[in-house]
């Protein structure tokens, strides 16, 4: 069965690194492959970023594997519709904008 799968990570700035999860060499290892198809998107902001892993023939165990790591299934849209982090924003008492 052929699947996407994605994988997503956050971080706080534009000036900090992404967080250490795994490598695509790690990756190729454990589904036991000598290389994997992969795309990367990012949302608007650049605080968040989305990596995408295509599977041609993806097994049961694979599918099993894969969202051990952390990956989910892929939908449509999914490239398009990353989302900004959310700003939190300090709400000073007694003044109205």
């Amino acid at each position: 069965m052929m699947q996407d799968f994605y994988f997503e990570k956050t971080r706080d700035s534009v000036d900090d690194g992404w967080p250490e999860s795994f490598s695509l060499d790690d990756l190729a290892k454990v589904l036991n492959v000598e290389r994997v198809s992969y795309r990367i998107y990012y949302s608007k902001d650049n605080l968040t970023c989305r990596l995408f892993v295509f599977r041609s023939y993806c097994t049961h165990n694979e599918m099993k594997i894969m969202a051990s790591m952390g990956f989910v299934f892929a939908q449509d849209g999914d490239t398009e519709n990353i989302p900004d982090k959310p700003v939190e924003e300090e709400i000073e008492e007694g003044v109205e904008l």
